[in-house]
């Protein structure tokens, strides 16, 4: 099979032939219809991760077919299936959990192994090059959006910084779930735009002052945006971060809102792709793709470190 194979830090992907995956005990051959092209990738190919194993195919959002189950997507956080976490279906919370794309194989690549069919959701009908992106960029805006809806009653207001393929979607979990006035935050007017066009009910620039709010979702997690999310929370308001821009902030009584929460949000459950899946089916989403075949995978990231992705780029083996 071929692969687009990252070899090291700041090196670009290579195609590789590799053998054809062999499954074992209770593991699963999925041929890769399409896997999504997410921020997670950039972060390491730039390092973020020291100790990352290489050579690895990356690769997490993956929709493909099993001899089995026929149209499927990957639900890409594979935990032991044994603790706590795991039992109520949260696996991307547990300790020995492994990633696709990161400690296995991804979905850059003609098949994938895949260590249970416990982790297969058959499609029932959606496109699986359009479903990719819902087993991440859908999955995780949802469960940080359902996780911030106690905060989000009528005549609250929410905001959502940065818009680009999870904050998209973030608009409209919030439209669809909760009672909450939705101001989108975005330095790029197009993303500003596609935001109204989602349901947004403002937008502001990042340069511009912020109106206060009862939760503030932030989907880049820089310093920058995270201290643009403390100035703009109500005391006994929210703060979500979701994006993995590597900020802080200063933490402590007076640092930040009286009685406001700081926390974090990962992945999505099992449970909660089920739940996106049917929302999906239902079209309560819109969302857009780009296609680019696998020996584009280079230009495919360089695209989406630039800001060029309109929606969510897509590799399709």
């Amino acid at each position: 099979m071929r692969a687009a194979v990252a070899h090291g830090f700041g090196a670009p992907l290579v195609i590789e032939e590799r053998p054809d995956p062999v499954p074992t005990g209770w593991e699963v051959v999925v041929n890769v219809t399409a896997c999504g092209v997410c921020h997670s990738d950039l972060e390491v190919i730039d390092g973020r991760w020291s100790d990352f194993p290489f050579p690895r195919v990356l690769g997490h959002e993956i929709a493909g077919e099993s001899d089995a189950f026929g149209n499927v997507l990957v639900y890409g956080a594979w935990g032991c299936g044994t603790c706590e976490f795991c039992a109520r279906g949260e696996e991307q919370l547990c300790s020995r959990r492994t990633i696709a794309g990161h400690h296995r194989d991804g979905g850059y690549a003609d098949a994938v192994l895949v260590p249970s069919a416990r982790h297969l959701f058959p499609l029932h009908g959606l496109d699986p090059v359009r479903a990719a992106p819902l087993t991440d960029a859908a999955l995780t805006s949802y469960r940080a959006i359902r996780r911030v809806l106690p905060w989000t009653a009528s005549g609250t207001t929410a905001i959502v910084v940065g818009v680009g393929g999870l904050g998209q979607f973030a608009v409209q979990w919030l439209k669809l779930l909760s009672k909450s006035r939705v101001i989108a935050v975005d330095r790029a007017a197009d993303k500003r735009q596609r935001a109204i066009q989602l349901g947004a009910d403002d937008t502001v620039g990042t340069e511009e002052p912020l109106p206060h709010a009862r939760a503030v979702v932030d989907f880049v997690g820089s310093s920058e945006t995270m201290q643009l999310a403390a100035r703009a929370v109500e005391p006994a308001g929210v703060i979500m971060t979701v994006g993995g821009g590597g900020g802080r902030l200063a933490f402590g009584l007076g640092a930040v809102p009286y009685e406001s929460v700081l926390t974090t949000s990962s992945w999505g459950s099992r449970s909660e792709l089920e739940q996106v899946l049917l929302h999906a089916r239902r079209g309560d989403l819109r969302w857009e793709v780009e296609a680019l075949s696998l020996e584009r995978v280079n230009e495919a990231l360089a695209m989406l470190r630039a800001g060029e992705a309109r929606g969510r780029l897509v590799i399709t083996p």
